[in-house]
């Protein structure tokens, strides 16, 4: 399992409950504990907030979004196009104010932010227990 500590993550704009305020606001996770699902996210001098991995997102590994907007690139506006060529240039530099920089442009509309971002949750692979507990209930049936 690779070390979240130390991650940009940006917590999800249409997250519904967040006591800390913080949604579309990318923070640093400052530890983890995935048997709990409980992530806590500092915001620079503010409270941490604490999350479930499905509330927040990482950005898409370059390789993999530049090949996704080369894939479907008449199917996007110009605009769109730009804003996510300039979120893997700003991934190619590899710094952790560039990637904050490509995590807020992400943001920008929902269109870049579903093509240019994941949840914490799939990129970990990770599957809540309700969920396993369904497949395998579904599977023994067949």
């Amino acid at each position: 399992m690779e070390e979240l500590t130390g991650n940009l993550v940006m917590v999800h704009p249409k997250l519904s409950d967040d006591p800390v305020q913080r949604q579309g606001q990318v923070g640093i996770i400052t530890s983890a504990d995935l048997v709990k699902d409980e992530i806590y996210v500092g915001f620079g001098n503010s409270p941490l907030g604490l999350y479930s991995t499905d509330a927040l997102l990482v950005l898409k590994p370059h390789h993999e979004l530049y090949k996704d907007i080369l894939t479907h690139i008449k199917e996007m506006d110009t605009p769109d196009f730009k804003t996510l060529m300039e979120i893997t240039l700003l991934q190619e530099k590899n710094s952790v104010n560039y990637l904050r920089d490509a995590m807020e442009l992400a943001a920008t509309n929902g269109r870049t932010l579903a093509y240019s971002t994941v949840s914490l949750q799939d990129k970990l692979g990770l599957v809540r227990e309700e969920n396993q507990a369904q497949k395998q209930t579904a599977s023994m049936s067949r």
